[in-house]
């Protein structure tokens, strides 16, 4: 998206900074942009949110999108195992380990991060609101003010998974005094949230009414797909009031299904290699490019960091004989007598399939060559680079946060928790038809069906910020933990209010 890259711009730096008491004494110099003199057009509009977009993700560093992000999203699963230069890297492992602190770097990057993009979309909700008459026009003010309350919701909702209590920002710090403040309870933090994001929906375009230079930004259907992932969440959370939670996501997830906006992508590993952005099953996805013009940078090494070394990557991480033996245990009963196709285009492994010399599949040479026969490598495909030219330079690879599949599986859900199982599995052999000709599912009762969708979301969404969320609001993070052979205890399910937090806002203690 070459007109609305997310950046922080110089003007948005000179604002961002929580300005002090003011006395009879100070004076206002009359070229300094402040919160009350930015927002003057809609040029500057945008300019602010793409501020708030910034910061999604950490996508703002090497430390916080390529390691730290990484540690937290993918060591947390209970599938995979951390490549040998980890042991170089104890605030990396000590996620696997569930040995982390709160002093931990990445734990610190995560609060900071998400906090620094509430305050960018406060400072476009109030400054945007305000801007006088004429700057703007009715639309695109709306429009504006809807995606920063997307992006405050959804840096608020990241929180929330990571944290047992948050606090709850929703306006522009004026001074010192706005900044302590206390821990919130979860149910405050959900109706925020869900607020936040049907106030949005209202005023959000469908993806087809965006134009072409517009591609990636939020649309109605990314805002109505998250009320219903929020709902879905809150729902497990708080089962006395799962019906009302579970309504919402039902008719917002249906919605979204029901547009015809989003369909899925047949070529499922090209949604994971840069070759697909913002492709037809893209509801909502992390924008990255290799354009750099003006010396803007927004590529990255996670590429490297997820490809085996065996493949002239870093293989900072593996997958297991249990991941292998989940997604394989169907056998091969896809279309051409091959696995479920999404194997494929997850994981390496050794297998007829990439070890035909006929068609090499690995980079142009088998799975023997590069990892050695009998050898039993695991190793991911997903986010690796397309061609082997790549390995070694940083890649514009877009990271989908939300698609399509994901809405299945969640309406699937919900509707199981519904007591409808049978709608639930038309859903999930929809998903299973589409992505690969997988033969549909003859099952009928509410376990057996939760039992599919459980597979099918480690066939659909291993190495992408699902697993650990799953099994922990499905009350199996320590059993699969265990079966994993991890040291997980029941106090690491939430990570801890981090130190410098602790530190300095003792209303939080």
């Amino acid at each position: 998206m070459k007109n609305f890259k997310f950046i922080i711009c110089i003007t948005m730096l000179a604002i961002t900074s929580v300005a002090c008491k003011k006395s009879v004494l100070d004076q206002n110099a009359p070229d300094q942009l402040t919160t009350d003199n930015f927002y003057t057009s809609k040029e500057k509009a945008l300019s602010g949110l793409s501020a708030a977009y910034s910061q999604l993700e950490d996508f703002v560093g090497w430390d916080n999108y390529v390691e730290a992000r990484s540690v937290r999203e993918f060591y947390r699963e209970d599938y995979v195992v951390p490549g040998p230069d980890a042991a170089n890297y104890p605030w990396w492992t000590e996620h696997y380990n569930f040995s982390f602190t709160s002093g931990n770097y990445a734990i610190d990057l995560l609060w900071r991060d998400n906090y620094r993009g509430i305050n960018y979309a406060n400072q476009v909700i109030e400054g945007v609101e305000n801007m006088p008459d004429g700057s703007i026009d009715d639309v695109s003010k709306k429009q504006i003010i809807a995606e920063a309350k997307f992006l405050r919701a959804y840096y608020h909702f990241k929180l929330l998974t990571n944290f047992e209590k948050i606090i709850l920002r929703d306006k522009v710090p004026t001074g010192g005094d706005d900044l302590p403040a206390p821990l919130s309870e979860r149910a405050d933090a959900y109706n925020m949230i869900l607020n936040d994001m049907k106030e949005a929906v209202a005023d959000l375009p469908l993806r087809s009414q965006r134009p072409a230079t517009e591609l990636g930004r939020i649309t109605k259907g990314a805002a109505e797909a998250y009320i219903g992932k929020i709902d879905l969440y809150r729902a497990d959370e708080d089962q006395a009031n799962a019906a009302t939670y579970l309504a919402e996501a039902a008719t917002n997830l249906s919605d979204v299904i029901a547009s015809g906006e989003y369909s899925i992508d047949p070529d499922f590993m090209d949604m994971f290699n840069g070759t697909t952005k913002n492709g037809v099953e893209s509801i909502f996805e992390l924008q990255q490019t290799s354009d750099a013009s003006n010396g803007a940078y927004y590529r990255s090494y996670l590429s490297d960091w997820v490809t085996a070394w065996q493949l002239g990557g870093y293989g900072e991480i593996y997958g297991t004989q249990r991941l292998l033996d989940e997604m394989t245990k169907e056998g091969k009963v896809a279309a051409g007598g091959l696995y479920d196709p999404r194997i494929y285009g997850t994981i390496y492994f050794e297998d007829s399939y990439f070890n035909d010399p006929q068609n090499p599949r690995v980079y142009d040479q088998t799975y023997n060559d590069y990892f050695g026969n009998g050898s039993g490598v695991i190793a991911f495909r997903k986010w690796t680079p397309a061609t082997i030219d790549r390995i070694g330079r940083s890649n514009a690879i877009n990271v989908p946060l939300m698609r399509l599949a994901d809405v299945m599986l969640l309406y699937a859900e919900v509707l199981n928790d519904q007591g409808k199982a049978n709608e639930a599995l038309t859903y999930i052999n929809q998903l299973r038809s589409k992505r690969g000709n997988m033969p549909a599912l003859n099952i009928s009762s509410n376990d057996d069906v939760f039992n599919a969708i459980m597979h099918e979301r480690v066939m659909e969404f291993t190495l992408e910020s699902s697993r650990f969320y799953d099994l922990r609001r499905w009350g199996l993070l320590e059993q699969n933990m265990q079966e994993a052979g991890r040291s997980y205890t029941p106090d690491k399910a939430f990570y801890p209010l981090p130190l410098k937090e602790i530190i300095n806002n003792p209303e939080a203690n």
